[in-house]
């Protein structure tokens, strides 16, 4: 593998890592907080399902 290769793909880990780590954190701070209260309370509608 050619060194900006290897680079890429260890920064994808690192963004991975650090994304993972901010969700686990997230659902420690708000454990009875579902996904679905949370599409609710955010301005996103292209994530929200269709009832």
């Amino acid at each position: 593998m050619s060194q900006s290769m290897i680079g890429f793909v260890v920064g994808l880990m690192v963004l991975a890592i650090v994304a993972f780590a901010l969700v686990r954190r997230y659902m420690v701070d708000h454990p009875d907080e579902s996904a679905i209260q949370w599409m609710d309370s955010h301005r996103m509608r292209w994530m929200h399902r269709k009832h």
